[in-house]
């Protein structure tokens, strides 16, 4: 069995390393694996915290931040396994992730091979790399379910991400390891294709799996975002086939069906993408809403079908309300929801859309929201970047965690103290109440510490419908 390096690159985040070690060394792999930790001109106790680990690591000290790719290339230089094991500090290994890496690299004569990484919600961060239709790098799948039949297949790419990356360390020098033109982004898929031109394979392991707080161990800046895009545009533009299409064809998430004459019939599956059906349309609300009525027609379709199937038609009759939903897209969803849940309780062959169950959710929240907050209050809603969920009309609502500007941070707190500070900044700045829909209530499990302060900090605990809500005390009672 060959020997492994795992390489580890950090730069500050001191708590966030601690985390990544303690997991590998309370559960370490079958296979021979040496630790080396490249320790990139941090300045905070990281140093110090290494020390304390010096019985079972190796550490590179790197007196500038010379950021990720000069940091890995030093590792790599450094190590004495047959195989490079790049690993993000940010990352939480679980049990078998590096003996099915190396299994899969063996089995299949796989020169590069990367792991499944998961949010700590459970959803997908990494399942793959696509070149898309315009030209770019992004991982495929990202934020669906961890359990999903795409994400649940090892299979051959043409990138996977170094957050988690096995590489044959012939092959990594026999090419230079990776570019130092780019700084905290897009090595790991230049690597990639520069390593597939040469005629080796990379893959994906299903079977290897992390949790993973995606760009907190460097965050991201949007000036080496913009670099590294160039970068890669000027060497791989023209160059590089675009393969996301045929991973959602063979995934059963998209298909084509073909007449004599066009147009096409196409069929999108709900958890992939909504249908811009006309690029004229006037604003992208009313494309929006278009992908949800055809959403919508499917599963009207599935559900009609089961009940002529199944001859439920006239054993029983659905309770009227005494005010029907709306005539709207939203008021259709929920009625459709509704209707399938109670066919789904009454037979056991029929399960409710879990695309239509999110839906109702996010009605659900909105509908709370406006009972028990006035208007004009400012809210924090824990969410993944769905906007809808801070769209109201009389309420100013923002994404939590957030960026400067309101918008979705696009990657979880790294612990507790992490969050309790973001969120007592954007308290100070007037935030008024907290909201948690039941998709979010994994944080107050997660982030103890966190759920904890909420509740001592909050004069008042509001729980309605599908999430709860939280009236955050105002920041003259410090």
């Amino acid at each position: 069995m060959p020997r492994c390096s795992v390489i580890i690159p950090v730069h500050n985040t001191a708590a966030v390393t601690q985390g990544c070690l303690s997991a590998l060394l309370a559960d370490p792999p079958q296979v021979s694996t040496e630790i080396i930790v490249v320790d990139d001109g941090s300045a905070d106790r990281t140093p110090a915290m290494l020390d304390e680990h010096a019985h079972a690591i190796r550490v590179v000290r790197l007196e500038e931040n010379g950021g990720f790719a000069v940091a890995c290339n030093a590792g790599a230089a450094t190590a004495e396994g047959e195989h490079l094991v790049f690993l993000n500090n940010d990352t939480i290994p679980q049990t078998g992730w590096l003996d099915a890496l190396v299994a899969d690299a063996l089995e299949y004569q796989a020169t590069v091979v990367g792991a499944r990484l998961l949010f700590p919600n459970g959803t997908v961060q990494h399942a793959g790399v696509t070149i898309c239709t315009d030209g770019n790098p992004r991982h495929l799948y990202a934020g669906f379910p961890a359990d999903h039949h795409a994400v649940t297949r090892s299979r051959p790419f043409q990138a996977v991400t170094a957050a988690c990356m096995l590489v044959r360390r012939e092959a990594f020098e026999a090419v230079g390891g990776f570019d130092t033109n780019y700084r905290n982004g897009l090595e790991d898929t230049d690597l990639c294709l520069r390593l597939g031109e040469r005629g080796h394979g990379v893959r994906f392991c299903h079977r290897s799996v992390l949790l993973h707080l995606e760009s907190v161990s460097r965050g991201r800046r949007s000036k080496e975002i913009d670099h590294n895009a160039r970068v890669f545009r000027a060497r791989w533009g023209g160059r590089v086939r675009s393969d996301e299409l045929n991973f959602y064809v063979a995934d059963g998430l998209l298909q084509l069906h073909y007449d004599d004459v066009y147009p096409l019939g196409i069929d999108i599956a709900p958890e992939l993408a909504g249908v811009n059906v006309d690029q004229r349309a006037e604003s992208s609300a009313a494309n929006a809403r278009a992908g949800h009525v055809l959403d919508l027609l499917k599963e009207t379709v599935r559900l009609s079908t089961h009940i002529a199937e199944r001859e439920l038609v006239g054993t029983w009759t659905p309770v009227p309300k005494d005010t029907p939903p709306p005539v709207t897209a939203r008021g259709i969803e929920s009625a459709i929801h509704e209707l399938q849940t109670e066919v789904a309780r009454r037979s056991n062959g029929f399960q409710a859309s879990s695309y239509l169950g999110y839906r109702s959710l996010v009605l659900d929240v909105r509908a709370a929201v406006e009972q028990v907050t006035p208007p004009g209050a400012n809210l924090l809603v824990v969410s993944r970047g769905d906007d809808e969920l801070v769209d109201f009309d009389d309420r100013t609502a923002a994404h939590f965690p957030q960026t400067s500007d309101g918008g979705y941070l696009g990657y979880y707190p790294v612990d507790s103290p992490a969050a309790i500070d973001h969120l007592e900044e954007l308290r100070r700045e007037g935030a008024e109440f907290l909201v948690v829909p039941d998709t979010a209530a994994w944080w107050l499990e997660h982030y103890r510490s966190f759920a904890d302060h909420v509740r001592a900090r909050s004069s008042e605990a509001l729980a309605a419908g599908s999430c709860q809500i939280y009236r955050l005390a105002p920041s003259d009672e410090d």
